[in-house]
Formats: C-alpha cells, sequence, structure tokens
C-alpha cells in the first residue's frame, strides 16, 4: 500500500463545471445556483484508489479571462488535471489545448502533465449532441497525451471515475 499526496487543477472556460464536479468528488452534493470562482478554490480530500491512499489537494481554478494573468502560480507544482468543458458549449472544447498548455508550462513539470478531458453536463445532451468522435479527433489533432471522459455533475455520473483516471495516470507517470 503506497501513500500520494497529489495537487491538481481543474481547467476551463468559466460555467463549465469544475466547481460542480469538485463539490460532488467531496461529497456536498449539487446547487443549480452558478457563482463564478474568483481565482481560485481550494479543497483537501482523503481517499483510498486501487488499495492505496490518495490525498488530494484540488485547485479549482476561475476560468473566466479577467483571472488568466494570476493563474501562474496556482499551477506551480501541480501533478495532473482535469480539463473540463461543457458538452452543450462547443466553443469551450476549442480553447482546452490552451488551459492544457498552461498548466503544462506553468507546473513546472519537465514531462507531459497528466490530464483527463472530461465532458461535462451530459444531462443536457438532448439540447446540443456532441459526438465521441470530435473529442478523440481534438486530443489527437493536439497530440495531447490525455484520457477522456463524459460527466454529469448534476447527476453524479462518472465524477469519481474522471478522478480514478487521473489518480492512475499520474501513478503510472511517478512508476
Amino acid at each position: 500500500m503506497n501513500k500520494y499526496l497529489f495537487k491538481i487543477v481543474l481547467i476551463g472556460d468559466g460555467a463549465v463545471g469544475k466547481t460542480s464536479i469538485r463539490r460532488r468528488y467531496m461529497g456536498e452534493g449539487f446547487r443549480s445556483d452558478f457563482l463564478a470562482t474568483m481565482g481560485a478554490d481550494f479543497a483537501y480530500l482523503k481517499t483510498e484508489i486501487d488499495e492505496d491512499f490518495v490525498d488530494w489537494q484540488i485547485w479549482d481554478l476561475a476560468g473566466q479571462p479577467a483571472f488568466r494573468n494570476v493563474m501562474k502560480a496556482y499551477f506551480k507544482g501541480s501533478m495532473g488535471c482535469l480539463a473540463i468543458y461543457d458538452v452543450t458549449q462547443p466553443r469551450s472544447l476549442d480553447s482546452l489545448d490552451s488551459w492544457i498548455e498552461e498548466a503544462r508550462l506553468h507546473s513546472q513539470s519537465s514531462t507531459e502533465i497528466p490530464a483527463v478531458i472530461v465532458g461535462n453536463k451530459t444531462d443536457l445532451r438532448a439540447e446540443v449532441p456532441n459526438s465521441i468522435k470530435t473529442i478523440d479527433g481534438f486530443v489527437k489533432s493536439k497530440a495531447l497525451k490525455a484520457d477522456f471522459i463524459e460527466t454529469s455533475a448534476k447527476t453524479g455520473e462518472n465524477i469519481e471515475n474522471a478522478f480514478l483516471k487521473l489518480a492512475r495516470a499520474i501513478i503510472q507517470k511517478r512508476e
């Protein structure tokens, strides 16, 4: 049994559901009212994954352009990221490569930072369809080394699995 401390960042445009994903993973449930994150929000959680103990430092970064300049400090020392977009807002997917690049540059990692691309708000999918092929094409076109998962912070679908995928990617990189 190993014990790990993972500093991770939740990145993506404003209103894609980063805070809702974090809250759901922390066991705090879902809130339908939207409050923009100012700068960054921090959470700490202890979990057990694959018989290992993981202490998460989760930095939920604001997605609004006004906060982009102060983000660099929050990326420092991060070991992975959940790169989140809203499946009903295709523009939020287009900006993920710049978010992931910022995480890579400012995390001070000499190699690729493990990332999981998270398509959130699948509970609203009937309104705006978005295909898995689009995501696969995006990941390949950007030459990203990232896994992909779809979630719904509202229903809780795949929230735990997103963090599980990220933990496994970080552990694999360390080994």
